[in-house]
């Protein structure tokens, strides 16, 4: 492709020193043959760098035709040899280039279509046949629990309800007595600030969130309920206020009244109320609620039947067995199990049957056993009235062991000794 030296007229003075300074570069040999052996690859060069390519050897072959063809004294003219050079030059310069185009164009090119994965041989089965797919078989969906009225009454609220007399007031809101209109039944409506009460709930069944307290009083009223939990009618959800319809037992106060104004409960009284607490907890255990407030003042007591009503779900949580952070815990100071000041992670039934050991000493010794946080890790009551039985006494202390998993469940609180003395 490319001579190892130039001929030159003894005419042309520059001819010849161009073909002179060709002649004394070293590597043109074995550059030009690295051109000829590297020709078959051009082709890989994109078209736009082809064409000049083509073009100079187009002219190199018109340039190299039999010297039949041209007149015996024909003699090159300088600017042929200028030409000439020039071709060599521009050829050098793209076997350079031509390297790094096309490394440029493989980087570039685009993938072959990838072809499509055979479908898999069916694998036989233990019978021996194989398994094939049957398109018409559905699979059925889980079956979710659907809960009624989970939505909040749309209608006005001052259309079905006559409020009355405030009940009590507090962080969340106020409790106000009603009157429902339709058949003048006696309810207790719950007014709650929606800026002091964000925390939200999801529960199967329901699609948005919902605001705690409801979300768990709509899964602990699903059939059957139990006697001994507070049961909300239905929800109004306005743009300030969130209100809750529940039931109001009469006449009733809080367990803590009861107890103060009783100056302390006889055991076979405090064993009735024990048994239908103990019923009210593993009943929201059962449907998936972790109350994680019980104690005195979260209980109504109905002073003529003497049946209890656990309320105020508003610190509750969905259960899970994973346990809660510590670091997290809402309940009362005085209520609050030892795990919660000395590990990570604190469980509903530990901690529902230590509130539960608690207000069993109040009812039967009129104060909490433990008044900070130091008595409360040493988990040991001192004080105890003198009529108090042994029975009971074990009982508590059992409750209140400083273990969780030594505390005892809800149907061992119930099979103790003490619930089967004589009334």
């Amino acid at each position: 492709m490319c001579p190892t030296s130039v001929s030159v007229p003894e005419g042309g003075v520059r001819e010849t020193e161009a073909a002179a300074w060709l002649d004394s570069i070293s590597f043109c040999n074995g550059f030009c043959q690295w051109v000829d052996d590297e020709e078959w690859s051009i082709d890989s060069l994109p078209a736009d760098s082809q064409q000049p390519v083509q073009s100079n050897r187009a002219s190199e072959a018109v340039n190299e035709q039999p010297s039949a063809e041209k007149s015996p004294t024909d003699i090159p003219t300088g600017g042929n040899r200028r030409s000439r050079i020039s071709a060599f030059f521009k050829r050098a310069w793209k076997a350079v280039k031509k390297p790094f185009l096309r490394c440029r164009r493989t980087r570039v090119a685009s993938p072959m279509p990838r072809q499509s994965d055979p479908d898999p041989e069916p694998v036989p089965g233990p019978s021996g046949l194989q398994n094939e797919p049957d398109s018409d078989q559905t699979v059925p969906e889980p079956s979710v629990p659907d809960f009624p009225n989970c939505k909040p009454t749309t209608k006005s609220f001052s259309k079905l309800y006559k409020t009355q007399d405030l009940i009590g007031r507090g962080s969340y809101g106020k409790v106000l007595k009603a009157i429902r209109k339709s058949d003048g039944q006696e309810v207790a409506i719950k007014r709650m600030r929606k800026w002091n009460n964000r925390h939200s709930l999801q529960i199967p069944g329901c699609s948005r969130s919902l605001p705690t307290e409801v979300a768990l009083l709509l899964m602990l009223r699903r059939p059957p309920v139990c006697p001994y939990v507070i049961e909300m009618y239905e929800w109004f959800d306005r743009p300030l206020i969130i209100s809750l319809v529940l039931e109001f037992p009469q006449p009733c106060v809080t367990l803590r009244e009861f107890i103060r104004d009783s100056h302390g409960l006889t055991e076979p009284i405090a064993r009735g109320f024990m048994r239908q607490l103990v019923a009210g907890v593993q009943h929201c255990i059962d449907r998936g609620v972790f109350h994680n407030d019980v104690h005195a003042d979260n209980v109504l007591v109905n002073t003529n039947a003497l049946e209890l009503k656990l309320i105020d779900f508003g610190s509750g949580h969905l259960l899970d067995d994973a346990g809660y952070d510590s670091l997290k815990y809402i309940g009362a100071l005085q209520f609050c199990p030892p795990e919660v000041f000395s590990r990570p992670k604190y469980y509903a039934v530990p901690t529902n049957v230590w509130a539960l050991g608690i207000t069993l000493y109040m009812m039967v010794n009129i104060q909490p056993p433990f008044s900070n946080v130091k008595e409360i890790l040493e988990a040991c009551p001192y004080t105890w009235k003198c009529d108090v039985s042994m029975a009971c006494c074990d009982l508590i202390y059992q409750c209140l062991d400083r273990s969780p998993a030594k505390r005892p469940t809800f149907e061992q609180i119930l099979q103790h000794e003490w619930f089967e003395s004589p009334e």
